[in-house]
């Protein structure tokens, strides 16, 4: 089984390690080997703690062995968005103004994954400060060419990539969804205040959210398990009950009614994903679900809205745009400057418009459990002269960015303040990843996860590998 190992799911090697049919050593060599082999393809990892990385894979195995069952996660590998502290790691936040930083202490979330005995292979790529969809250097693993999302494209590229089973990423208006999305693999928005922020550095002070990205929804689940809970450290912790969010899972689909948005989620949208999206939904009709049409007529001033978001972070990067704006990348010097230069009236606004979103979203969940829209309405594209501003094109003649190709569809649902769980449900005509997001209420995250297990259970989406990856490595 050597050579294989990093491609097994946390539950499949939890249980392996247990039957003693390997050690969490030879998981974590296993890993690290590929890692060295493959990231001059993804371009994912930032900083490989290898010799951190194998100390703390050999006391997994030394826990074991005393008879100290931490549980699923004990041994398995993951990875660190770079904008989430990791002690004694590098946290350069892809930027110049915080080249020189390392943290000494864990963030929260990454402290309860060593508590439950997980093992930390490094950090990953992500956009400077969270703010973009590209996360430069980092490429999709499915075409060695295309951009990974963003802004946690190293955690997507990462898992997709085999280089970990899981990775730690975080979601302000679409920064899990889309690079799981675009990467073919799963990710979670969680309930805002699900899962502590502690630790990180924050864009939105209302939005920001860290969350799952794994190969399988059941992966997914089992790591919010671990990281999710009250953390009194953070302001915006809820102390809501956190339930298994496995419970449901293998459940069928049979009675429940699942919201298909009319109009704004299908607009402006490429033909392989509204195809893909649309045949999944009839994946879902033929396991038992009901389809019903939701009205989302306030959906469409969602990105105007989210100047409130640009306006947050303009507060929090405030002493860098006065003293070092020099040193910012281009895009987010121009959103650091933009918010610096908004109104507290257009703030307030944009709040208005954020209540008429969610306004949709709760009527609609009178009537549904959940909501299936497309995660993003273009697949993974490949920079053309510039890593960050990519021109995408429709079929009905519209052209944006891909900030917003990657991010219109996500975005609403962030100001709704609703959980989504993107899961692949195709490719594109040139191999390329297409996904849906899973919407569900408000710390509801179990019936999302329910919704999408049935669906992977009935596909094979997940279970694919990146070719050119996996091509490459071969001719290796």
């Amino acid at each position: 089984m050597a050579g294989e190992l990093q491609w097994l799911s946390v539950a499949e090697a939890a249980k392996g390690l247990r039957a003693g049919a390997f050690s969490a050593v030879e998981l974590t060599t296993d890993t690290i080997d590929w890692i060295e082999k493959t990231n001059g393809i993804t371009h994912a990892y930032v900083s490989l703690d290898a010799e951190g990385a194998l100390a703390q894979a050999a006391a997994a195995d030394a826990a074991l062995a005393a008879g100290e069952d931490l549980g699923v996660f004990q041994g398995m590998t993951y990875s660190v968005k770079d904008v989430i502290a990791v002690g004694g790691l590098p946290m350069k936040c892809n930027s110049e103004i915080a080249a020189d930083f390392t943290p000494g202490a864990d963030s929260t979330v990454v402290a309860r994954m060593r508590a439950a005995g997980a093992v930390c292979l490094g950090k990953v790529a992500t956009h400077e400060f969270s703010w973009g969809v590209t996360s430069p250097p980092s490429r999709n693993p499915w075409d060695g060419e295309s951009v990974t999302g963003g802004s946690s494209g190293g955690s997507g590229a990462a898992v997709a990539a085999g280089q970990g089973q899981v990775s730690i990423g975080a979601d302000c208006g679409c920064s899990v969804r889309n690079p799981a999305g675009l990467n073919g693999v799963c990710g979670m928005r969680v309930t805002h205040g699900r899962v502590p922020t502690t630790g990180s550095v924050p864009l939105s002070m209302t939005m920001d959210t860290i969350g799952p990205l794994a190969r399988t929804v059941t992966d997914t689940a089992l790591m919010l398990n671990v990281m999710a809970g009250h953390d009194p450290l953070d302001p915006t912790s809820s102390s809501a009950p956190v339930p298994d969010f496995t419970a449901r899972i293998g459940h069928d689909v049979k009675g429940l009614r699942v919201g298909v948005p009319t109009g704004y989620f299908f607009d402006h949208i490429e033909t392989d994903i509204r195809n893909s999206v649309l045949a999944a939904v009839d994946t879902l009709a033929g396991l038992g679900a009901e389809i019903v049409e939701v009205a989302m007529p306030n959906a469409g001033y969602a990105g105007g809205a989210f100047l409130f978001v640009i306006a947050e972070s303009a507060a929090l990067l405030d002493d860098y745009t006065h003293e070092r704006a020099g040193e910012f990348g281009i895009d987010v010097r121009n959103f650091a400057e933009l918010g610096s230069l908004l109104l507290a009236k257009d703030y307030c606004k944009a709040q208005q418009l954020r209540t008429l979103v969610r306004t949709d979203f709760e009527r609609a969940f009178a009537d549904v459990d959940v909501i299936v829209t497309p995660t993003t309405a273009a697949v993974a594209k490949p920079p053309v002269d510039h890593p960050i501003f990519i021109n995408v094109s429709y079929p009905d003649g519209h052209s944006e960015d891909t900030l917003w190709a990657y991010c219109r569809y996500t975005i609403p649902v962030s100001m709704a303040g609703c959980p989504a769980l993107v899961v692949p449900c195709g490719l594109s005509a040139d191999g390329l990843p297409v996904s849906m997001q899973i919407i569900a209420p408000a710390f509801d995250e179990q019936t999302a996860f329910q919704v999408g297990h049935a669906y992977e259970q009935a596909t094979d989406w997940t279970s694919r590998r990146p070719s050119h990856l996996m091509n490459s490595a071969m001719a290796a």
